[in-house]
């Protein structure tokens, strides 16, 4: 039987000295091999198994540090199982895990995870234990309950006792519980549907032990969990992770992956961080580049319709030589092989653009429900509007409400073993790929009574790298509006380069020359829908959409719900056919914000 601690002890034993874990501290790379990984994971379990046993609900708090990754380990190896918690996790989504979960332990990294659950203690009476990574700050803490991890270690256990314990594991018993986002539910997965998973999954791609992956994304995602750290069990391949989020540009061109998990925003960020470069170069670079990027464009639709020749393969490694490959190469893109997409599908515009200079963007679609993943593109059957075709074992198929359900050999519980809902709307090509649509929860009914998916005009809109997010709203009403959300670096460069004046983003944002930018990319979007679907008017927003105030996920998608009643204001000046109107924020702060027509 096959269970997360044995798949560790047989890589300790078949790959001892391969390396397994690198962690960048204070600008250093540390690197761990299978052997020394089994080795903390030892000294961690001798350290918790006084107070954790078989059957056990342990959660951990923070980020991928090494301490904390192995401690996990260390949790499976004991009998127990886990409850990743997002680094960013609210107040009340702390509390709602713990308690839904019926942890009784808590590991953490350091001080700011301890103040939040200490803020929250009296809704999570099951905690007994909780044991901190970080001492700094905590030595005057009198709580009985807190324990520093490294006064709790002492010595090791041996390999054949860690053996023995590591047998009585069921693979059908409890591996992961999962926080879901979409519906503040609990989902249980065992270890025989994430080994299994992550198996067809490697398998799918070729993956081996010589692959790296970057490792950044919290576990509490479950399809991050699936396509990182157990890929890394099931094949041997080693998780780099970066210092922290600040540095994830830099480490990532020191780290060089093979495979790149990330959601959609990152893509879009990395062309974002692109446009502001060149927004930002002379301008002769600037010319250059854009007009070299015109040239790629045209020879990659010229060879997807079977029309390039030699002349194009010559031009496009010109482009690649002088141009492209020094942009891979700075966000460090050379060797990817395999760049997943976690949540759906790129724009047209930003997908044919990375597979244009050979970044190799394959679609996936999945759920907690799912243990991260149902559908995924293969490496040489992408497209830019679906989702690629069903793992091996899975069954999808449309609803008559059309809503896309499911059938999968490794789901999570509680599942009745029949037809799952997803929850989004969508259809199957006749190839068998997957075409999501939208969150049905999110579809929209105009006045004429045509039903479409928001979500895929703002997919299109949000292709700008000046355009952070966008919010379209027409349900009930005669046309589509939409709510935009500028990107501060990459507007700020080019109000720069035309010598624009202003003090702050709000400021910037209400620009006429801003709105004229963003209007001319509506335009340009207007063209690719139905004349009823087509955006009327807009209007930019003064601020970012907010995590902290629920607005957005901590994948960036926009919690609609929660942004129109914090947006009402905006909004209701849409139905109304207003020119202006004004939000007051929490803090009393009133903004003036206009409404133009396209």
């Amino acid at each position: 039987m096959e269970t997360i601690p044995s798949l560790l002890l047989s890589n300790s034993a078949n790959n001892s000295k391969a390396p397994a874990l690198r962690h960048k501290h204070l600008g250093i790379w540390q690197s761990y091999t299978w052997s020394e990984y089994l080795d903390e994971v030892l000294i961690i379990a001798k350290a918790l198994k006084k107070d954790i046993s078989g059957g056990d609900v342990v959660a951990i708090y923070g980020n991928n540090t090494p301490e904390l990754i192995f401690s996990m380990a260390a949790v499976f190896g004991l009998g127990a199982s886990v409850v990743p918690i997002h680094p960013e996790v609210t107040k009340e989504e702390l509390s709602t895990t713990i308690s839904k979960t019926g942890a009784t332990c808590l590991i953490v990294e350091d001080q700011q995870q301890v103040d939040n659950f200490l803020s929250i203690e009296s809704t999570c009476k099951g905690i007994k234990k909780i044991i901190y990574v970080n001492e700094r700050g905590l030595n005057e803490y009198k709580d009985p309950k807190l324990q520093s991890l490294e006064k709790l270690i002492s010595g090791k256990l041996s390999i054949s006792e860690f053996t023995s314990l590591v047998k009585k594991i069921n693979q059908k018993s409890v591996a992961f519980n999962c926080f879901s986002e979409e519906d503040y539910e609990i989902y249980k997965i065992s270890h025989e549907s994430a080994i299994s998973n992550a198996k067809k999954i490697a398998k799918a791609n070729s993956i081996t032990i010589k692959d790296t992956i970057l490792f950044y994304l919290p576990l509490s995602i479950t399809a991050n969990l699936v396509f990182t750290y157990m890929l890394s069990f099931t094949k041997g391949l080693c998780l780099s992770c970066p210092e922290s989020n600040q540095t994830i540009e830099t480490d990532l061109q020191e780290i060089g992956p093979s495979i790149l998990y990330a959601p959609s925003f990152v893509y879009r960020h990395i062309i974002t961080s692109i446009s502001y470069r060149i927004e930002a170069a002379t301008e002769k670079n600037y010319n250059r580049y854009s007009k070299n990027y015109d040239s790629l464009m045209r020879i990659y639709n010229r060879s997807i319709t079977g029309k390039s020749g030699v002349f194009d393969s010559l031009i496009k490694l010109y482009l690649m030589l002088t141009t492209f490959w020094p942009a891979k190469n700075v966000f460090g893109l050379s060797n990817v092989k395999h760049a997943f997409v976690s949540d759906g599908v790129l724009s047209p515009s930003t997908f044919n653009f990375f597979h244009s200079i050979g970044l190799p963007i394959q679609h996936t679609f999945g759920q907690t429900q799912s243990v991260g993943c149902i559908t995924m593109q293969s490496k040489d059957d992408v497209s830019s509007r679906n989702c690629g075709q069903a793992l091996s074992n899975v069954k999808i198929k449309r609803s008559d409400e059309g809503e896309i359900i499911y059938k999968s050999d490794c789901t999570s519980e509680p599942n009745s073993g029949d037809w799952i809902k997803s929850g989004h709307c969508g259809e199957i090509d006749k190839d068998g790929n997957l075409i999501v649509s939208g969150r049905l929860c999110n579809l929209e009914t105009l006045k004429n009574g045509k039903t479409f998916s928001p979500e895929y005009i703002e997919n299109l809109i949000s292709c700008s790298p000046f355009i952070r997010s966008s919010m379209v709203s027409g349900d009930g009403e005669k046309n589509n509006s939409c709510l935009i959300v500028i990107e501060g670096s990459s507007v700020n460069s080019w109000a720069d380069r035309m010598n624009l004046r202003y003090t702050g983003y709000a400021e910037l944002a209400s620009l006429a020359e801003v709105y004229k930018l963003v209007k001319e990319h509506i335009k340009e979007v207007n063209k690719e829908l139905d004349s009823d679907l087509r955006i009327k008017n807009f209007a930019i927003l003064h601020r970012q959409l907010m995590v902290s105030d629920g607005e957005v996920s901590k994948t960036m998608d926009i919690i609609r719900k929660v942004s129109r009643k914090n947006l009402s204001d905006v909004f209701s000046a849409f139905s109304k056919g207003d020119k202006s109107c004004k939000v007051t924020e929490s803090n009393k702060a009133e903004y003036s914000i206009k409404i133009e027509a396209v």
